[in-house]
């Protein structure tokens, strides 16, 4: 499969990998290493600002200034530190891509989503999980933190709802084990609080 939807914007770069991927931070800043998975072993680069374009593994191509944003589709949101970006490991999930932290931590974006289908107060509650906070940032970002058990662990689970126009969300969703659970707290918000359009 060729190129997807997900880019990664910055420090006057902008890298657009072949699938699956992954982008995960470089041995110096601001270098990101894409590595592009495949049944050989794949193919690993280390790029930034001023590299060439490598075949097969990342196009690089002039960008924005300003720290590494992630690009997914029309919006640009912070990448956050301690999180690598894959693509979906199975090419029918229409994930746009996962961030992996530490400690199983994960958040990824979906959407965006009619508001209408996220209107009901317990439209994002699964059988199962039980709201344990419920939270307004900036404004007009309504955040959403569920508890559940998984394997016998207590696990939480959270929903970011970023309005995006009239009548849509871009939903950042993030989960992780409880004792976990503060990184993807300080992650989501950060990633919620940056949605932009991306810039031309």
């Amino acid at each position: 499969m060729g190129h997807v939807f997900v880019r990664l914007a910055g420090h006057g770069a902008r890298l657009v990998p072949y699938w699956p991927y992954r982008f995960a931070g470089g041995p110096a800043q601001p270098t990101v290493e894409v590595t592009v998975f495949g049944s050989d072993g794949g193919r690993r680069a280390v790029v930034g600002p001023g590299t060439a374009p490598v075949p097969g593994v990342v196009d690089v191509d002039a960008g924005p200034q300003g720290d590494w944003r992630l690009e997914v589709g029309p919006f640009s949101l912070c990448w956050p530190p301690g999180f690598h970006v894959e693509s979906p490991a199975d090419a029918a999930d229409s994930t746009p891509c996962y961030l992996l932290g530490p400690d199983e931590t994960v958040i990824f974006p979906q959407g965006p989503v009619p508001l209408e289908r996220l209107a009901a107060p317990d439209a994002l509650v699964a059988p199962g999980q039980r709201v344990v906070d419920r939270r307004v940032l900036d404004d007009d970002i309504d955040v959403v933190e569920l508890a559940y058990v998984h394997d016998g662990a207590p696990w939480r689970q959270a929903y970011w709802v970023i309005p995006v126009g009239l009548d849509k969300a871009l939903v950042l969703t993030g989960q992780a084990p409880e004792a976990a659970a503060p990184t993807v707290r300080a992650a989501g918000d950060r990633m919620a609080a940056t949605v932009t359009g991306v810039p031309a």
